[in-house]
């Protein structure tokens, strides 16, 4: 799973949490703890993935931007 997936992920969790039990749903509150524990898991996941040198070296290199060569050539 990508970092930006697992991002994704996080933000549709606290999303969750913080909603309101639509009308006529029967079983809000697990659905809303289910969704607490999955956010922790993504948080930690997401910390684990940000100290891992590949993803550390990717970040990195996105912040630089890119030089362009230009030529004479239209």
């Amino acid at each position: 799973m990508t970092l930006e997936t697992c991002k994704k992920l996080l933000e549709h969790y606290e999303k969750l949490i913080e909603a309101e039990a639509p009308l006529g749903h029967v079983n809000w509150g697990d659905v809303q703890k289910n969704a607490k524990v999955r956010a922790e898991e993504m948080r930690k996941r997401i910390e684990r993935k940000l100290k891992h040198p590949k993803y550390r070296d990717h970040l990195d290199n996105q912040e630089k931007p890119k030089e362009v060569k230009k030529s004479g050539k239209k």
